[in-house]
């Protein structure tokens, strides 16, 4: 007589998120193909910590924020979390909630999956929460509104893979010249410095006809998987 497989009761897993979600939507359906025990579902709230004592009592494996914010008073925050100063998944515990920031992760992975040791230049507004999830890069240069602000970013980065700052047009263009892979964070792309031999991962959509200047266009959809991934390993699901 065949035996089946352990029965695990679905846990309600909350997913917050302020418009339409292309992550959750890839959420599901990886939780859907693995047959997770989980039952994602979307919520709108305006303060979602309000929530975080009723997670626990109500045995949820826990919520997902699609958008990062500083972490709330009275959780514990895994090293991630801590080094950035942002979390986007709280999973209650014995010890309380535990906070963590998958987005970091998912990008650290992704460059160490794909880029290990890369020249990059990061474009657009700068976020130093995810700067340290940059190390698996070989060198880190960025254009920034002032040398301060460029060099505070680089100094979240191990010593080793701290590039230069550039804050004028030709400091930009020479850069760009010696960089593999463009990490574009938003606001208006430069196209005058794209150049055929390198890849670009941008952050947020960009406009098209990019993929015709450069060698690869990577966009938000390249790390979404890898987030996936990150949030379902912290609720004890590795895929």
């Amino acid at each position: 007589m065949a035996v089946g497989l352990p029965y695990h009761k679905a846990r309600p897993l909350a997913v917050v998120y302020r418009k339409a979600s292309p992550f959750f939507d890839r959420l599901l359906a990886e939780v859907a193909a693995s047959r997770l025990p989980l039952l994602p579902y979307p919520v709108e709230a305006e303060d979602p910590f309000r929530a975080l004592p009723c997670l626990a009592p109500l045995d949820f494996a826990g919520m997902v924020l699609e958008e990062a914010l500083p972490p709330p008073e009275g959780v514990r925050l895994e090293a991630e979390a801590g080094e950035a100063g942002l979390v986007d998944l709280l999973v209650p515990g014995p010890l309380g909630p535990t906070a963590q920031y998958t987005e970091g992760l998912a990008l650290e992975r992704w460059l160490a999956t794909f880029f290990p040791g890369a020249r990059a230049l990061w474009l657009g507004p700068l976020r130093p929460p995810l700067a340290p999830f940059l190390r698996a890069l070989g060198r880190v240069s960025v254009a920034a509104p002032s040398f301060a602000e460029g060099e505070a970013f680089l100094a979240r980065l191990p010593e080793r893979a701290r590039g230069h700052v550039a804050v004028r047009a030709q400091e930009l263009g020479a850069l760009a010249l010696e960089a593999d892979l463009l990490i574009h964070a938003g606001g208006r792309l430069p196209l005058e410095v794209l150049q055929p031999f390198h890849a670009l991962l941008a952050l947020t959509p960009v406009e098209r006809g990019v993929g015709e200047r450069v060698h690869e266009v990577y966009g938000p959809e390249a790390l979404r998987d890898f987030r996936v991934r990150a949030v379902l390993a912290a609720l004890g699901y590795p895929t």
